[in-house]
């Protein structure tokens, strides 16, 4: 008996130590080793945005991570799954239940029962456990499945957070951008509006004709009108912002942080950037969790082939009269395994497997093509800032050249050479190169901002 008995133990300890789970081996694309390469190593910190020393930024900022829906949304999703993986870890353990009960019944005078018509009490204290026998590793896969679910939910809260880090600095740069092209939109505004009043006063003594005139109005308007566009747009850019921040547009007037017209300095690129930092990125790391729940999921489905056996006991005093509940005759018990084994479900269980497999397919190539894009983003992005670049270095060119063609004009006005209009003129176009100058920079800096956020945020 005894041997037979130690079988038994052996067999349901060997069996339950086979996993119905397959091996999952987490194979990312080749790509290369590096993505700069150098003969140095640099680091940027997770909150990378204080090396801009700027106090109102990092106030949006800090308000942005206290107040935005939408990652508050994704913290509470935290909360979620891990409730729920509290719950897949709990029940792979027994339920143990404590019940009572008090029944006052009368009865049918027209049963067999001998006590006919008898009415009585009855007084019920008992406690019940339940265990179900994981020998499959149902309910470890389904506490694994869930815990890698958490670990993607997790994941996804840093996206949500990087993204809301780095929406807030773009906005913050593009209103900076807005403060100074209003800046310069008024001075051009105010170039035109001296050339109206020359050409008004050429038209007084005859000196031109009204088309030429009414030409001048017309750049007056137009001037003045992209002026109103460029305000436009940084209103927009402000609701923008309030929104991130947790504000109402109404109250981002209101209370609204004084931004001013000084572009931050660009971060350092770092010299060197190894391709294994990008899996940090949130991004990858939930779709890598993803296809570790759902292989979780293939044994979860795969171990119903299988008999279900489940263990429930239960223990109590029970009497009709309160004062005898607790005697030794009023005491009850049972104990008994129950076992469910699938005899015929028409494909139920071998479909339910195979969709879980479909499933984990279409994870393995959607995890590829995350890994795939972020390359790809973080090459864009270092390719962005190289243009920006080389653009703002020409810019930069333009500008001294446009700016000596000011100097000059105003030399040959001086000297009687030209008319004022010439040196209004030269203005004009060094503000335009003044303009696409800003535009450029504002490019510079968000380029750098969309690389950090590739790269997930920060890296050591």
């Amino acid at each position: 008996m005894k041997t037979n008995t130690s079988i038994l133990l052996a067999s349901v300890l060997l069996i339950s130590g086979c996993s119905m789970t397959p091996p999952l081996e987490v194979k990312s694309p080749e790509l290369p080793k590096e993505l700069i390469k150098s003969e140095t190593n640099s680091s940027i910190d997770a909150t990378w945005w204080n090396a801009y020393n700027d106090s109102t930024l990092n106030a949006l900022i800090e308000e942005a991570l206290t107040n935005n829906d939408d990652y508050k949304i994704s913290i509470s999703k935290l909360g979620e799954a891990e409730a729920l993986l509290g719950l897949k870890e709990a029940e792979r353990y027994p339920s143990i239940n404590l019940g009572s009960s008090i029944n006052r019944q009368k009865t049918s005078g027209e049963s067999n029962q001998p006590n006919a018509k008898a009415i009585y009490n009855t007084y019920q204290l008992s406690g019940s456990v339940g265990y179900e026998l994981d020998l499959w590793g149902k309910l470890k896969n389904l506490r694994d499945a869930s815990y890698s679910e958490y670990q993607a939910t997790a994941a996804d809260r840093d996206t949500v957070r990087l993204s809301l880090v780095a929406g807030v600095v773009e906005s913050y740069i593009n209103i900076i951008s807005f403060n100074r092209q209003i800046s310069l939109y008024e001075e051009k505004a105010k170039l035109y509006q001296d050339e109206y009043a020359y050409r008004e006063q050429q038209y007084r003594f005859g000196a031109i004709d009204p088309l030429t005139l009414e030409q001048a109005h017309s750049q007056l308007a137009d001037i003045r009108l992209s002026l109103e566009e460029i305000k436009e747009s940084k209103q927009l850019s402000e609701n923008t912002l309030a929104l991130l921040i947790g504000r109402s547009p109404k109250s981002m007037r209101e209370k609204r942080f004084i931004i001013g017209k000084e572009f931050p300095k660009p971060l350092k690129i770092p010299s060197i950037i190894p391709s294994e930092i990008l899996q940090q990125r949130p991004d990858i790391r939930s779709s890598e969790e993803h296809l570790r729940a759902l292989n979780a999921n293939i044994g979860v489905a795969r171990s119903a082939y299988f008999p279900s056996i489940s263990l429930t006991g239960n223990l109590g005093v029970e009497s009709s009269q309160l004062g005898n509940l607790f005697r030794n005759s009023a005491t009850f018990w049972g104990i008994g395994p129950s076992i469910s084994v699938p005899l015929l479900d028409f494909g139920r269980i071998n479909n339910q497997v195979k969709n879980a497999e479909a499933q984990k397919d279409t994870s393995e190539i959607q995890y590829a093509k995350t890994v795939k894009n972020a390359f790809k983003e973080v090459y864009d992005a270092l390719k962005k800032i190289e243009a920006s670049e080389k653009k703002l270095s020409a810019q930069e060119e333009v500008s001294t050249s446009k700016q000596k063609v000011v100097e000059l004009s105003k030399i040959r006005y001086n000297a009687g050479y030209v008319d004022y209009l010439n040196v209004i003129d030269a203005k004009n176009k060094l503000l335009d190169t003044e303009q696409n100058k800003i535009i450029l920079q504002a490019h510079m800096i968000v380029n750098h901002i969309t690389l950090y956020k590739v790269l997930g945020g920060g890296w050591k």
